[in-house]
């Protein structure tokens, strides 16, 4: 028989025992059926031999009741007479009666033998038996000339005897009503008369399934089914008890598999719903920090719109046209730096590559800090810029590198109105090395612990009470996007500790060598 493949490539040890107990069960259910309906058979057929045994020696005991009635008629012609013509009959009909005789203890009276003398009917141990009987009662004795044979005795008055009757005790039963396997022992007053084929006294090979003994017609005799030790269970049976538990157990495997498939799918599509909603969510998550940004990003031309505005109006207040006419043209750059910061956020949200332009850093920083200098005089601190000697060109978006710039010294001003350093200070140095060129930004204020520069380039994370956590990892973006890099750096690797203990940011950006822009800008 094939095995089904989910054993063969799969065959697990609670598969192996699964199929062990299952097979248990399964034998042990048939076992147990198979038992039950043996001893019902066991039960019937004791039943059925009982019965017909009764019905045979109810017989024995109704013919010798009519040969006893015809024992007293003699024939006066000298013919058999009628006792012995209905004996002959009985004996032609019963095979199992072999033998019939009329035994007169009257020496006077004539022995009506009616077949050659038989000497165990005339034994003294017939005579013994038939003494203490009554007429017309009966008894039996074992036959000790003919093995498997018995004596049927009944005492007559008339003439004064016995009737005796030899019966063969295998012939009690017919021939086919034992089932094969099967065998049948009679004993009588504790001596056997029969035995089932090839075995001796004892019944060691055979088992008992029936025992009765026969009582009420002269014939005590102790009846005994006995039957060979056979196996419940053949071979047949258990292969197919094997097979059936095979066949339950791979059906219970695959029962077990598609739940588990079924289940996997249901947790599939749950994942994909959970996935959903979480994109969903990140989606509004994404358009609030878009706008984050853009507000943040908005603020700073606001403010310094604000700001030239009101020194226009005093400069018109105070007559004083060329302060006019620059806080006008300052607030001209700001709106113009304003729409290129729109501009900019729609190309970082359609993921479009930034314009680079081949600048001068040097005059980047120094437009730059001309927009500052304002805050700084007003919070009483101090910029020091130190341009490289070199000239240090660079590709990058000039919006976004002045952005970068404006947001790194806005926050140290910020840092340093808080703080109570004596003589605050900024400093921005330029240095070139290599084919790179870097900006350091740094303070004398109270700078950054440990713990929180883990987490300062984290969206959303400030230490600030209005802060949205949106400057410093937006900087890192726009010049990683212009092919650069913003980093941190700890006041013992920024240089001479004792003058600027604050904080210290790094700006890197490759030199332009070429006469024409990067190829592929990073987007």
């Amino acid at each position: 028989m094939p095995v089904p493949r989910i054993f063969v490539s799969s065959a697990k040890p609670w598969l192996v025992l699964a199929w062990l107990l299952v097979f248990l069960l399964t034998s042990g259910f048939q076992w147990w059926q198979e038992r039950t309906e043996q001893q019902l058979q066991q039960l019937q057929l004791t039943e059925a031999v009982q019965r017909q045994m009764l019905e045979k020696i109810a017989q024995h005991k109704a013919h010798l009741t009519a040969l006893a009635t015809l024992a007293p008629l003699q024939n006066p012609n000298g013919q058999p007479t009628a006792m012995w013509q209905v004996a002959r009959s009985i004996e032609l009909m019963y095979p199992r009666i072999e033998r019939i005789e009329l035994v007169a203890t009257d020496p006077s009276a004539q022995s009506d033998a009616l077949s050659p003398t038989s000497d165990d009917c005339r034994s003294p141990a017939a005579a013994r038996t038939v003494a203490p009987l009554r007429p017309g009662e009966s008894d039996s004795l074992p036959d000790s000339a003919q093995r498997g044979r018995y004596l049927l005795l009944k005492k007559i008055a008339a003439p004064v005897g016995w009737l005796c009757m030899r019966i063969d005790s295998a012939h009690l039963l017919e021939a086919d009503t034992l089932p094969p396997h099967t065998g049948l022992r009679i004993d009588l007053d504790g001596q056997p008369l029969l035995q089932p084929q090839g075995q001796s006294t004892d019944t060691h090979t055979y088992q008992p399934i029936g025992r009765f003994t026969l009582q009420g017609y002269g014939q005590p005799l102790q009846v005994q089914l006995l039957t060979q030790a056979q196996p419940l269970l053949g071979w047949p049976r258990l292969l197919l008890s094997a097979a059936l538990s095979l066949l339950l157990v791979w059906l219970g495997a695959l029962v077990w598999k598609s739940r588990q498939q079924a289940r996997r799918h249901l947790q599939r599509a749950q994942l994909l719903a959970n996935e959903a909603q979480l994109a969903h969510a990140s989606r509004v998550n994404g358009m609030g920090e878009m706008a984050s940004g853009i507000a943040h990003e908005l603020a700073q031309p606001v403010t310094a719109l604000l700001s030239q505005s009101q020194a226009a109006l005093r400069a018109q207040e105070l007559g004083k046209s060329e302060l006019l006419t620059s806080a006008l043209q300052a607030n001209v750059r700001e709106a113009r730096r304003a729409g290129a910061i729109l501009g900019r956020m729609r190309s970082y949200i359609s993921n479009t590559p930034s314009q680079a332009q081949r600048l001068d850093l040097s005059q980047a920083v120094a437009q730059t800090l001309l927009l500052l200098e304002g805050p700084a005089r007003e919070a009483g601190v101090q910029l020091l810029w130190e341009p490289a000697q070199a000239d240090c060109s660079v590709w990058a978006d000039p919006v976004a590198l002045e952005q970068v710039l404006h947001n790194l010294v806005r926050n140290a001003l910020e840092a340093l109105s808080q703080s109570s350093v004596d003589e605050p200070a900024i400093q921005i140095a330029q240095r070139a090395d290599g084919q790179q060129v870097s900006l350091m930004v740094r303070d004398n204020g109270p700078g950054i612990d440990a713990a929180t520069a883990q987490h300062i380039f984290d969206p959303f994370f400030t230490t600030k009470s209005g802060g949205m956590g949106l400057g410093l990892p937006l900087c890192a973006t726009l010049m990683e996007r212009m092919g650069g890099q913003l980093q941190y750096l700890p006041p013992a690797s920024a240089g001479p500790s004792t003058a600027w203990p604050g904080a210290c940011f790094v700006l890197t950006l490759p030199l332009a060598t070429t006469g024409s822009a990067p190829e592929n800008p990073i987007p």
